[in-house]
């Protein structure tokens, strides 16, 4: 429902996501676009992705507008192939802004802080 919006922005998108190793990014997007797709959503548009090497991470949450922005990205062969070695945070703020952010994942460093991770 929502991948033509998401393909609208996608290089927009793109350029933003490789900004985030330099801090948050942000990308108004208009309330009316996402209600021009003609789908209903009783609980607006807002929502939260976490993409961890390519790959989606609270999988039970996810709206359809989430979704679709994943296979969007997924789809394109370039953003596909710098999430695979990126984690980032999306989401969609009550005001239709998207905000990308890198997420920070903390490497176990010794022996011992790998044994208590398992």
């Amino acid at each position: 429902m929502y991948r033509q919006l998401w393909r609208k922005h996608l290089h927009v998108i793109r350029l933003l996501l490789k900004r985030t190793e330099a801090g948050p990014q942000k990308h108004q997007i208009y309330k009316h676009e996402f209600e021009s797709t003609g789908a209903r959503n009783k609980s607006g548009y807002i929502f939260t992705l976490e993409l961890v090497n390519g790959k989606a991470v609270h999988k039970s949450n996810k709206t359809a507008v989430a979704w679709d922005l994943q296979q969007v990205l997924i789809e394109n062969p370039q953003v596909a192939d710098w999430l695979k070695d990126h984690s980032v945070k999306l989401s969609v703020s009550r005001s239709c802004e998207l905000t990308m952010q890198k997420i920070i994942i903390e490497k176990p460093e010794t022996v011992d802080e790998i044994e208590k991770v398992s």
